[in-house]
This record gives C-alpha cells, sequence and structure tokens, in this order.
C-alpha cells in the first residue's frame, strides 16, 4: 500500500501534467496559424513573382510595337535616333527644332528613357526619308557645329562690389 506522500507525489503530477496540456493549446493552435500564414505567404509571393514576369513581357511587347499604338509599326531604336541625328550633322537643338519638339525629348529618345509618341513617330520617319540638305534647310541650321552667341560690346557681369 503506497504512503500517503507518494500518493500526493503521483497527484501532484497528474493534476501539473493536465495543466500543461491545457497551457499548450492555445500555443499549438497559434503555431498552426503561423504555418498557415507562412504557407500561404509563400504562395501570394510565388503568384507575385508570376505577376512580376507577366507585366516584365507585356512592357517588352509595348516596346516591341509602335508604343502600343497598333498598326504603326515597329518603333525606332535609341541607336537609329542618335545616327540619325549625327548623320544629318545636327545638334539636339537643332534636330528638336526639325522636328518640333524639346531638346530634352531628344536627349531622353536617344538614351532610350523615353519613346516618341504618335506625331514625333511620323515626323521621324519623315526626317528619315529627306536629306541632308533639305533637312538643313527646313531648320535653317548652320553648317558647322555650334556658334557661340555674341557678346554685345560694353556689357560686362558685376562682380559682387559693394
Amino acid at each position: 500500500m503506497p504512503n500517503l506522500a507518494a500518493t500526493l507525489k503521483s497527484e501532484i503530477r497528474r493534476l501539473a501534467a493536465r495543466e500543461i496540456r491545457r497551457g499548450l493549446q492555445p500555443l499549438r493552435r497559434m503555431q498552426k496559424q503561423v504555418k498557415a500564414l507562412r504557407q500561404s505567404s509563400r504562395s501570394h509571393r510565388y503568384a507575385l513573382a508570376g505577376l512580376k514576369r507577366r507585366l516584365l513581357r507585356m512592357k517588352a511587347a509595348v516596346r516591341a510595337t509602335a508604343g502600343g499604338r497598333g498598326g504603326r509599326g515597329a518603333q525606332m531604336s535609341p541607336e537609329a535616333i542618335a545616327a540619325m541625328r549625327r548623320g544629318l550633322g545636327m545638334s539636339r537643338v537643332h534636330f528638336a527644332e526639325l522636328l518640333g519638339v524639346s531638346p530634352g525629348s531628344i536627349f531622353g529618345w536617344e538614351k532610350g528613357r523615353t519613346l516618341p509618341r504618335g506625331h514625333s513617330v511620323d515626323r521621324l520617319r519623315d526626317v528619315r526619308k529627306m536629306g541632308v540638305r533639305a533637312a538643313r534647310a527646313r531648320v535653317k541650321a548652320p553648317a558647322s557645329g555650334r556658334r557661340r552667341a555674341a557678346r554685345r560690346p560694353g556689357r560686362r557681369k558685376a562682380r559682387g562690389r559693394a
């Protein structure tokens, strides 16, 4: 027959184990939720990566066409625009004047940061067809590079004299 101390000891163990099981139930539920959230997050990341790939493919397809304008043909490459301007022997300013756009637009097109739109593409095609003389005559640009603006005599910048 077990003595009183052994009986108390076994009862305490039983009750402690029961309390521990009750205390761990919310923790186990939370672990299951965390696992489910991780799986969900992983599947969302996978789906997002797929969407990013599709978006990049769509962007590439739009660039390959004439900026998404339907039947207007392929877009001119930045290298082709720069080569056309150099072939005409024009500065960006004069080339922009010829096309009716800003010099910043020409810079963006040549660097590939922006794409010519609508009428600009049509004007680029027209300029490609015309000769050097016709293009220069249309802009009335000097044949030799850049010229400096002439200063008026007698006019100087004031230097911080007080």
